[in-house]
């Protein structure tokens, strides 16, 4: 049985997923930044009171769950440290863990979730392709995000700097972050979710070519 954790998913809704440019529209990219969106949110949300960290004008039709929407502002890092400020204010301790997690993991599952909250550590990492940070589950006010570039060696050297003790859950379908059209692949091979099927409605499929081509679209 885990601690009691407040599950953090930040989102950007303007010109989001900008890199997926040379295979989707901005209408098309939209709409799947709200499906990987509401796949994770699907999946989080048994585990514990779920929050959306968002720029202004999010609108809760859109997400299609029934969650808090946290507007600010501020950047993703600024942001999300005063999440972990009001966290560490509200009562005596540490109540409850924070668990952040990134809103583009089109193939994250319960047992992922499950998997790193049952993690020992002050810290604990999951490391996306690039060295990005997919997962974060937070039990020390010390900890702050560093969340640009190479995201996860800043991360363990926060821990160090710290003193806090970090540890690393691997995990392929938490570490697959949904960035690139090479990406794209992935949720049609591994996806069970609305991203899978709206890109299936795209016409997209795995081209047969192998992995130098990748996927492929017929007319859409």
């Amino acid at each position: 049985m885990h601690r009691p954790v407040q599950i953090v998913v930040p989102f950007k809704r303007s010109d989001a997923k900008s890199r997926l440019a040379p295979a989707l529209a901005p209408k098309e990219r939209r709409l799947l930044a709200f499906a990987m969106l509401r796949d994770v949110l699907g999946t989080v949300s048994g585990f514990g009171k779920v929050t959306i960290l968002s720029r202004p004008g999010l609108d809760i039709v859109d997400v299609g769950y029934d969650v808090e929407i946290v507007e600010s502002e501020l950047d993703l890092n600024d942001a999300l440290n005063e999440l972990i400020d009001d966290a560490a204010r509200q009562g005596q301790g540490w109540p409850p863990d924070i668990l952040i997690v990134m809103a583009d993991l089109a193939l994250l599952m319960p047992d992922d979730v499950a998997g790193i909250l049952n993690c020992q550590g002050d810290v604990v990492l999951c490391p996306g392709r690039g060295g990005g940070t997919n997962m974060i589950l937070i039990r020390a006010p010390e900890f702050r995000t560093c969340y640009q570039g190479l995201s996860f060696p800043k991360h363990l050297a926060c821990c160090q700097q710290a003193g806090l003790k970090a540890e690393v859950f691997e995990s392929f379908r938490a570490g697959c972050d949904i960035d690139c059209p090479a990406d794209l692949v992935e949720v049609l091979l591994h996806g069970r979710g609305e991203t899978r099927a709206l890109l299936e409605r795209m016409g997209f499929s795995v081209s047969e070519k192998g992995r130098s081509e990748g996927i492929e679209r017929i007319n859409y």
